[in-house]
Order: C-alpha cells, then sequence, then structure tokens
C-alpha cells in the first residue's frame, strides 16, 4: 500500500514539473481601438461575406498599423454609431465631416479625405438639374447627418424645405416614389450606393459644400492620446502616399489632399 502512495506521489510530481515546464497561454495586449460603423454605409462601410470593407475601413486599418493597434469594429445606425461616440462606448467614427459646430463637442484629427454635397433625384425627374431648380422643392437628409447643414448653407433665402429621414433605404424609396424631390448626402457615398444597388437614381447638379472629413475623438483623457496617435499615423500614410493610394481605388480620384478635388458628374 506505501509503495502505491509513493508511486503516485512520484507521478504526480512529474505531472507538475511538466506542466510547469510548459510556457503559459500568450495574452494578446495589443492595445484597442473602438470604432463605430454602419452596417450598409457603401463605400465607406459595408460587409462582404462577414468582412468589414470599404474606403473608411481601409485607411482605418492602415492607420491601426502603424499605431500597433487593432480594430474592435462596432456596428449600429448611423444615430446609435454618433450616440455611442458621445458616451464613449466607441472611440471614434469614420467618415464624419469636420465642423466648427462639431468642434465644440469632439477634438479632430487632420482630415483624411474631402466631401462634397450633392443631390439625387429619380431617375425619371427631368425638371430638377442642380440646387437652383430647388426653391419651393422638398429635399430629404438622413438624420444626424451633416448634409443638412450644408444643405442650409447654400439655402441663404431658406426656399428649400428639408426634411430629415432615420434610414437611407427609407430616403430612396421616398425620392423614388415622389414623396420628395431630392436626396442630399455625400457625392461620393451617392454615386457608390447608386451603383452598388442598382437604385433607380441619379446624380444632378454641381457638388457644392466641401468639407474636411477627420476622425473625432471625445474631450478626455484617451480621446486626447488616441487622436495625437492616429494624427501622427495618417501623416505618416499622407507622406508615404498610402492616402493616395487608398482613395484612387476606390474612387479613381485623389481626394486626399485636394479641397477641389471632385468627381465629374454624368447626370
Amino acid at each position: 500500500m506505501m509503495k502505491a502512495c509513493k508511486l503516485a506521489l512520484v507521478a504526480c510530481s512529474v505531472l507538475l514539473l511538466n506542466a510547469c515546464d510548459k510556457p503559459a497561454a500568450q495574452v494578446d495586449e495589443t492595445p484597442i481601438l473602438r470604432v463605430g460603423v454602419t452596417p450598409d454605409g457603401y463605400p465607406h462601410f459595408f460587409k462582404d461575406k462577414d468582412e468589414n470593407k470599404g474606403f473608411s475601413v481601409d485607411i482605418l486599418n492602415a492607420m491601426a498599423e502603424k499605431m500597433h493597434y487593432k480594430i474592435q469594429w462596432v456596428t449600429s445606425d448611423w444615430v446609435g454609431a454618433l450616440g455611442s461616440l458621445e458616451t464613449g462606448k466607441v472611440d471614434t467614427v469614420g467618415n464624419f465631416a469636420d465642423t466648427p459646430e462639431r468642434r465644440k463637442k469632439y477634438d479632430f484629427t487632420t482630415p483624411y479625405y474631402y466631401s462634397a454635397a450633392q443631390l439625387a433625384v429619380s431617375v425619371n425627374n427631368t425638371t430638377i438639374h442642380g440646387l437652383p431648380d430647388m426653391k419651393g422643392k422638398t429635399v430629404a437628409a438622413s438624420l444626424g447627418s451633416n448634409f443638412a447643414n450644408t444643405l442650409k448653407e447654400n439655402d441663404p433665402q431658406n426656399q428649400i424645405k428639408l426634411v430629415r429621414f432615420e434610414g437611407e433605404d427609407v430616403i430612396y424609396n421616398a425620392v423614388v416614389q415622389g414623396k420628395v424631390d431630392a436626396f442630399v448626402s455625400g457625392q461620393v457615398i451617392l454615386l457608390g450606393q447608386i451603383k452598388h444597388k442598382h437604385l433607380p437614381l441619379k446624380v444632378v447638379g454641381q457638388p457644392f459644400g466641401v468639407k474636411p472629413v477627420a476622425l473625432p475623438f471625445r474631450k478626455d483623457a484617451r480621446g486626447e492620446a488616441l487622436r495625437k496617435k492616429s494624427d501622427a499615423a495618417l501623416q505618416q500614410l499622407r507622406e508615404d502616399g498610402t492616402l493616395k493610394k487608398i482613395s484612387e481605388k476606390w474612387f479613381e480620384y485623389d481626394l486626399s489632399t485636394d479641397p477641389d478635388a471632385q468627381i465629374p458628374t454624368k447626370g
């Protein structure tokens, strides 16, 4: 009996020694950047076989690599993304215009591209060719987007009726059905969505209200630290030509530096 106990103790000791010799499981200590995204924001954010893709996705991935961070994508609608940014559930969001009003609440990086607004109407519309034709008409804008403000800036006499909807698909249907006359949004967003979804819409007139698009961060210690790191990474991407390369990949034009860079329209 004693011999059996001794053998058992020896066996346990060997097992313990072997366990101690094995390295502990590696813990991934890569810092995380939490980014709020929308599930259907082509060409900035969209899902392709459960993989996040898009222009802003490429920019943020390249930036995170320079920072030695990994990205945690937090998906919601646009209103939810902005709410998460305000409450600190995410660190930043992409495709967010840098405006004086927004600077009261957030600190921004340098721009990674410049966005122009444009109007879209039904393909069957033959009377609206641009902003000068919008007097007395109704224009829809996405709730929470800055393009409503951009339209107001270009309508000093308040001759255009502006309505806001939550969800761009709702707006597309409203325009096609004639419930509103036009939709104001980003030029590249409209062109991308119309092509990607085969929408019965067309862009009209000249782009207007060019705005810098940058990454917003909360005015707190974490936000300030992340903004500085993001700024440094974006500067490196600008200098090594990555911003230009990604822009040309998605839009065929370099929208990363020239505020007047605009895509020719066909409408």
